[in-house]
């Protein structure tokens, strides 16, 4: 079971930023009245995940700077993920020294964005679609 959950765990997480993305324009529609295009229903949703982004940046820059050791472990835990599945000739502290670099972070940082925003602007294109049809 706890297999399942393990990776049941990040499906979940990225099925409550679509479900952001459309509870934004069900709460938009029912405030204003108006019908919101398809269109509309994106950049209101890509809107929704900017705020997700910022927050959780913001979060994240204050745990670190906070408790500079957080991010040590938080390493550690992911160098023991690393070794834990590792292909033979699979090196795991090359892979740990790109994660670190200043590439490293501007891609994570690039790839966190662009998932933070886009599942919220699917949500809210399906959001206006589906609460158009009344």
């Amino acid at each position: 079971m706890s297999m399942v959950s393990g990776q049941l765990a990040p499906a979940v997480s990225l099925l409550w930023l679509v479900v952001a993305g459309f509870f934004c324009v069900f709460l938009y529609r029912r405030r204003t009245g108006q019908k919101l295009s398809v269109l509309h229903g994106a950049h209101l949703g890509w809107i929704c995940g900017l705020f997700v982004f910022v927050i959780m940046a913001v979060l994240v820059a204050a745990t670190v700077l906070s408790d500079p050791k957080a991010l040590s472990s938080a390493l550690d835990a992911m160098r023991d993920q690393l070794n834990a599945s590792a292909r033979p000739g699979m090196d795991v502290n090359r892979i740990m020294d790109e994660v670190r670099s200043p590439t490293g972070i501007v891609f994570g940082l690039l790839g966190a964005f662009l998932i933070l925003t886009s599942l919220p602007a699917f949500g809210g294109a399906i959001g206006a679609k589906l609460l158009d049809r009344k």
